[in-house]
């Protein structure tokens, strides 16, 4: 312990009069977390690992040929994969030092996500999470322009949770919908409950799985960022991106993805739109360094490849352009990309036609999640992208 922490003894330890002071964290105090990451740390540093630089709940090993194992820790929860013989000299060590309740491989339950493993494909779902949800019961008297009562608006907040989780996990189809419910929890009526049990609706009875395969060799990072202007409930403006790994022979694996509000008020499409995809990027460069560290090349001068397709031609032009934007506060963002594309860290920013922007989804009411529910299920894109 940091910090000294006291403890009035129960009762049953009859030591009236007396405090206890604490020789080491226990479970229930706010240093327990801090604590067990140091012990997990520690084990797996000891047991030969080295720490993400990028993500601190990652761990790899190598060996001479290169990347052996690699670990990821959510609490006390671990995800692990590797070879034969990481498995043999490191996770047995692990299993000896930590008390491991449950131990699955290939198909099994992974904080309430479902994988599974055949061959060279990793599959993963929510189906039986999905099933879990239930709809809300509505008075067929109420009328939907009647605001909902204290009682409600917590039940609503708990179903905008349960699909919150939905869609930053599967379904990126439902994400701006359940957003835009969310924006204006506090003034919600009868009308937000019957949006919520529609789309509870649509995931039942519309079942999606991800799929990722084996890309080779030689993968680059795709993001498709998208705003729309002013288009939430309260004036606000929602931004969107959608981050894929991409092999030589134009297959792709699903990355991360993103809708939510923008962090400040914009003026104009163009401001949304960069701010959007000022957003995409500081997130694919995260990962493409994470990826290039993962692959044991981090001292390598060559950079992970990432192209970024976007629909708005003036915000394609103001990148490539010499001539600044007219508000002066967007050219931070403008030009930071620009030195980005000069750094080699972004490849290239190409304008595609709004039918091929698959963040469409993310950021407008009543889009097709067609195209992104497809692309992710069989790891396909237009091919006029590639």
């Amino acid at each position: 312990m940091q910090r000294e922490v006291y403890l009035r003894p129960p009762k049953e330890a009859k030591a009236t009069g007396k405090v206890w002071r604490f020789n080491k964290c226990v479970y229930g105090l706010v240093d327990a977390s801090l604590k067990w990451y140091e012990k997990v740390k520690a084990t797996l540093l000891d047991c030969g690992g080295t720490v993400s630089k990028i993500d601190s709940a990652v761990f790899y090993w190598y060996n001479e040929k290169g990347l052996t194992g690699v670990l990821a820790v959510h609490v006390d929860d671990f995800l692990w994969a590797g070879s034969s013989a990481f498995e043999k000299t490191v996770v047995s060590r692990i299993r000896d030092m930590f008390k491991v309740g449950k131990e699955s491989c290939e198909s099994f339950k992974y904080l309430g996500l479902d994988l599974s493993q055949e061959n060279e494909t990793i599959v993963l779902s929510q189906q039986d999470y999905v099933r879990m949800l239930k709809t809300v019961l509505i008075d067929k008297d109420r009328v939907k322009t009647s605001p909902l009562s204290s009682s409600e608006q917590t039940l609503l907040r708990s179903k905008i949770g349960q699909l919150l989780w939905l869609a930053r996990q599967t379904r990126p189809d439902i994400a701006f919908d359940v957003a835009a419910i969310s924006s204006k929890i506090k003034s919600s009526t009868i009308e937000d409950l019957k949006k919520v049990n529609k789309i509870i609706r649509k995931v039942q009875n519309d079942p999606v799985s991800l799929q990722f395969q084996n890309l080779g060799h030689n993968v680059k990072f795709i993001l498709f960022s998208d705003a729309s202007f002013g288009n939430l409930p309260d004036g606000g403006s929602q931004g969107g991106y959608v981050v894929l790994l991409m092999g030589d022979d134009g297959k792709v694996n699903p990355i991360t993805w993103q809708s939510k509000k923008l962090r400040r008020v914009v003026r104009s499409t163009l401001a949304s739109e960069a701010l959007a995809l000022a957003d995409g990027v500081d997130c694919v460069i995260s990962l493409a360094a994470l990826f290039k560290e993962l692959m044991h090349n981090e001292n390598d001068l060559m950079h992970t490849p990432v192209d970024c397709f976007v629909d708005n031609k003036d915000l394609y032009h103001a990148i490539y352009s010499d001539k600044p934007v007219g508000e002066k506060r967007l050219r931070v963002e403008i030009n930071a990309i620009k030195q980005l594309l000069q750094g080699g860290e972004l490849k290239k920013v190409k304008w595609i036609q709004t039918n091929e922007q698959i963040a469409n989804v993310l950021t407008k009411h009543g889009a097709s999640g067609q195209d992104i529910l497809c692309c992710f299920e069989k790891g396909l894109l237009n091919s006029s992208l590639l």
